[in-house]
């Protein structure tokens, strides 16, 4: 398994069975779509919102996010 995917997958495993669900939800709507740039787009945005700095990254375990 590739760094990157492992990371994230670390990430996946460490949610809650409805935040997993989601999260699956999510990458299936994006899979599924013709136009993807809205999605990515609305992600961006949602991500930028995060306060980075509130808590153990999910991905990493990490306590201090750059």
């Amino acid at each position: 398994m590739e760094d990157n995917v492992a990371l994230v997958f670390h990430g996946f495993l460490n949610l809650a069975n409805l935040e997993k669900l989601k999260l699956t939800q999510e990458i299936n709507r994006y899979f599924d779509a013709i136009e993807r740039d809205p999605i990515r787009r609305d992600n961006d945005e949602a991500f930028a919102r995060l306060d980075l700095s509130a808590g153990d990254c999910k991905c990493c375990g990490r306590r201090e996010i750059r």
